[in-house]
């Protein structure tokens, strides 16, 4: 690289908002510039040569994800809440591109686009607390909305990952309805359900055999001139995945036993669970079909990634299932808080559904923790009472329940649904101190 290249390339450094970091084959910091400091806290030369997953302060999946660009040569990038140096979180979108040393070694170029502040700003004085049919108010989630605000009114194809139950549907038709598609379909496959035949026959239709053989229309010719939903695109079968490559490429469908080509001017959104690299280097799914899906890659956090949003989300499910009057008390939003939510928003909806069951018709009512412990002992992976959470979530609900009963020990033991002497030995397992028991 000539000098003055050399002095651009450090102008920028020095003057983008975009923070910037490199990391070496070994996962070791070499470069660190002043925008990647104020996401971090770190000064460039504190960072230099340490561990880039303790300069980053990101979730194991993030970090995973970005790290797998250094193997896969492919770019890669996530949306992702950073834990700075000084215990404040802030919001990012975290890019990661292969480069290679002078001496042949890959290593990865992060790139950090907080927005935290944008987040802020869009967001209003009181803050945002959902988009479209999405519910939430956490950074993870505001940041959110500004990418699918952003990417939406494109026609790239988009990748939305995320486990079971978090809401990538809701994403997509986000998605779809701040598009210049919104006033065409929005078409939804399931590639996980049905035979290989049928989800081809179900995707791109068919010609029936005979003399008078009918023909039946693909959901891509459906959804011409609008949205193509794939849902569990991992579980498509190769053969599936070649065909949608081809749409992707040509923009043309065929349907089964018809040589005719004909249009399917569609932009393609796919949802997964599993993370697709993995499935690449497995065989399961198509390399070349990959790098035409995942031109955007959204990930959408999991509900124990947001456990702020829980009480929003509670009641919001609780108005919809008919107790629009009814509240979470602090003690009982501490408990939910407390559960690691497996089956995420879907599973808290459930719960929420059998609650507004139990609360009459227009009456106000606060539910308290003992009205949750029936609905969270039948969850798989839930924990059944407060005796089941580890100490330092069962801190919190103590804490929550004192507070919430002016110090009265006796009602925060009703409401966790537990005897005095149950509050008093729990309180010294949390470390809370000897018997005597102060409100917060």
């Amino acid at each position: 690289m000539e000098a003055v290249d050399v002095g651009i390339f450090e102008a920028w450094l020095a003057s983008t908002d975009d923070g910037v970091v490199a990391v070496d084959a070994e996962g070791r910091v070499v470069l660190h510039n002043p925008a990647a400091s104020r996401v971090t806290g770190l000064a460039p030369s504190a960072a230099h040569q340490r561990p880039w997953r303790e300069v980053l302060h990101l979730d194991t999946a993030v970090s995973d994800l970005l790290w797998a660009a250094k193997t896969s040569g492919r770019p890669t990038s996530a949306l992702a809440s950073v834990l700075c140096a000084q215990g404040n979180v802030r919001t990012a979108e975290a890019l990661a591109q292969p480069w290679t040393d002078a001496e042949g070694r890959t290593g990865i170029l992060v790139l950090i686009r907080d927005l935290t502040i944008l987040c802020r700003n869009r967001s209003g004085p009181g803050g945002r607390t959902g988009y479209g049919g999405l519910v939430g108010a956490d950074p993870t989630m505001t940041a959110l909305y500004d990418l699918v605000e952003a990417i939406a009114p494109s026609d790239a194809p988009v990748v939305i990952e995320g486990e079971p139950g978090v809401g990538k549907e809701l994403v997509a038709q986000a998605i779809h309805a701040r598009s210049r598609r919104s006033e065409r379909p929005l078409i939804v496959v399931d590639c996980g359900a049905g035979s290989p035949p049928l989800l081809e026959a179900e995707l791109f239709g068919q010609l029936r055999p005979g003399p008078h053989g009918t023909a039946s229309i693909g959901r891509a010719e459906l959804a011409h001139s609008g949205t193509l939903f794939l849902q569990r695109v991992s579980a498509a079968p190769l053969s599936a995945q070649a065909r949608i490559l081809r749409l992707l490429e040509t923009g043309m469908v065929e349907r089964d036993g018809e040589g005719t080509p004909r249009r399917g001017d569609v932009r393609v959104i796919a949802a997964t669970t599993r993370p697709l690299d993995l499935e690449v280097r497995e065989g399961r799914f198509r390399d070349d079909l990959l790098r035409r899906l995942q031109v955007v890659r959204i990930r959408v956090p999991a509900l124990r990634e947001r456990r702020s949003d829980i009480a929003l989300l509670g009641e919001h499910f609780l108005a919809r299932h008919g107790a629009p009057k009814a509240s979470l008390s602090a003690a009982a939003t501490a408990v939910l808080q407390a559960c690691e939510w497996p089956g995420n928003v879907r599973q808290l909806e459930s719960v929420m559904r059998e609650v507004a069951a139990g609360v009459p018709a227009g009456v106000e009512a606060l539910i308290e923790p003992h009205q949750l412990r029936g609905f969270l002992a039948s969850r798989e992976g839930t924990p059944a009472t407060t005796a089941h959470y580890a100490s330092e979530d069962r801190r919190t609900v103590l804490l929550r329940a004192l507070s919430s009963h002016g110090g009265n020990r006796t009602a925060a033991a009703r409401a966790l649904g537990i005897g005095r002497a149950t509050f008093y030995r729990w309180w010294r397992e949390a470390g809370l101190g000897g018997p005597e028991v102060r409100a917060p």
